[in-house]
């Protein structure tokens, strides 16, 4: 836990004292950052619910995003965000990369940011982003020692996506479905397993993002209790590439980082095409009656997944 003791904190909130949590904030030590190396999961949690926020540094997600949009009531955003930085600077340890995600830029997401440049989380999310314009933007009013990462919920954000990494600081896009679905005119209930249509924008848009060197991270499988469910969904988008997923639970983070961790079969595949393939002079390649023919991108893929691998067994 955070705070041992959350009842003067719930006073605070109760009451209403945003300066009260800002004197709070003001006597606590910076908190220690912890970059995973390899990211798996990404776990909403909502900025103005105390008890979550409470279990910052005992949750195993790769990225915890504090939220400060969708699920916070306008009445309880400013309470929010100072709750967020306040847990941010308290907090001594913590197992997961944190980011912000706030309201769109001309709905306070401006007013967040700057507040924020303070705080110094390693990235704030912004929402509704539609083309290179939103994301320069947002480039230029968030610190330069901040990451950002994009939601792509617009059919415009969608469209775009190839053009959207504007500055080396954008480093990871997030599929928000429901709304990207809502802006395209099409049903949710084709958010089916088998559904073609998903297919074709899960495709499109790891293959947009991916060809960028940006992290691309799926949605958000917003029925919590069916982990057979969720399941099925990580274990699709790992075939089609996809080693990240949205996560609203604790169980869906274990799931999400089970399924996208590189198996032991994964890995000896890795090692063996390495092994081989540095030993061969030429380096141009090589016909193996397992392995089929290996070549310089099937060499740089499988040393990826051991690099990843070494990196996140380190820590």
């Amino acid at each position: 836990m955070v705070f041992e003791n959350l009842e003067p904190l719930e006073k605070i909130v109760k009451d209403g004292d945003l300066e009260a949590i800002e004197r709070l904030r003001r006597k606590r030590a910076q908190r220690v950052r912890y970059v995973p190396p390899y990211i798996r999961s990404a776990l909403m949690l909502s900025g103005h619910r105390l008890r979550h926020l409470n279990r910052l540094d005992e949750l195993e997600a790769d990225i915890v995003i504090l939220n400060l949009e969708d699920g916070v009531a306008p009445i309880k955003k400013e309470i929010a965000l100072r709750l967020v930085a306040l847990f941010l600077a308290e907090i001594k340890s913590i197992h997961s990369k944190t980011v912000v995600r706030i309201n769109p830029l001309d709905e306070g997401g401006k007013e967040e940011i700057d507040y924020l440049n303070g705080v110094l989380p390693d990235a704030i999310r912004v929402p509704k982003i539609k083309d290179a314009k939103d994301v320069q933007e947002a480039v230029e009013l968030i610190d330069s020692r901040i990451k950002i990462h994009l939601s792509i919920e617009t059919k415009e954000g969608f469209e775009a996506l190839s053009s959207l990494r504007v500055d080396s600081r954008v480093e990871a896009f997030y599929l928000g479905v429901f709304d990207l679905l809502a802006s395209m005119h099409l049903p949710q209930r084709i958010v089916q397993l088998h559904n073609q249509t998903m297919h074709y924008i899960l495709a499109r848009f790891l293959l947009k993002t991916a060809s960028q060197g940006v992290l691309p991270l799926s949605f958000v499988y917003q029925d919590y209790l069916d982990t057979e469910g969720f399941e099925n969904w990580c274990l699709l988008e790992k075939k089609m590439g996809f080693h990240a997923k949205g996560c609203i639970s604790p169980t869906q983070v274990e799931i999400a980082n089970r399924i996208f961790t590189p198996d032991e079969e994964e890995m000896e595949w890795a090692r063996r095409v390495v092994e081989l393939f540095e030993s061969d002079q030429n380096c141009s390649g090589f016909a193996d009656e397992e392995l089929g023919f290996v070549d310089e991108p099937i060499y740089k893929n499988a040393k990826k997944i051991l690099d990843i691998f070494a990196k996140s067994n380190s820590v």
